[in-house]
């Protein structure tokens, strides 16, 4: 009886040992020194329009600081405006002739990621005036 009570500490000691051991692994693997990084996110807003201009907004949260390329095409394609910034907190005000805003691709490439938004000058304002009619 005393031989069984033995072997039954013993093996609860071992268990409770691997038990222990795995868990301090595990934390220490959660704990490696890495973080996880916040993804990156652009947002591309139309703000609106006088008689001749056209406003849009643009953000970018750039986490890691990384280099980004902010690229204007016009309805063409064509290369409208180009920049390249390492802000991590970037926003950007355009202010442009509605002759040239009519249909615009904003695009923020940063690394392999690409931020796309097509924009619609004639439908985003055709929306505001039905959502300024509905209050």
């Amino acid at each position: 009886m005393k031989k069984q009570s033995v072997q039954a500490i013993v093996k609860g000691i071992i268990l409770s040992g691997i038990l222990t051991a795995g868990t301090f692994i595990q934390a220490n693997a959660n704990n490696s020194g890495e973080t996880v990084t916040a993804k990156a996110v652009a947002e591309f807003k139309y703000a609106g329009s006088s008689k001749d201009q056209a406003s849009f907004n643009i953000k970018f949260n750039n986490p890691s600081g990384e280099k980004f390329t902010l690229l204007v095409l016009d309805a063409k394609g064509d290369l409208f405006f180009k920049e390249s910034y390492t802000s991590k907190e970037f926003a950007k005000r355009f202010v442009l002739a509605k002759e040239d805003a009519e249909k615009l691709t904003f695009r923020i490439q940063s690394g392999k990621q690409s931020f796309d938004e097509n924009i619609n000058l004639f439908q985003n304002e055709t929306e505001a005036r039905k959502a300024a009619v509905q209050q």
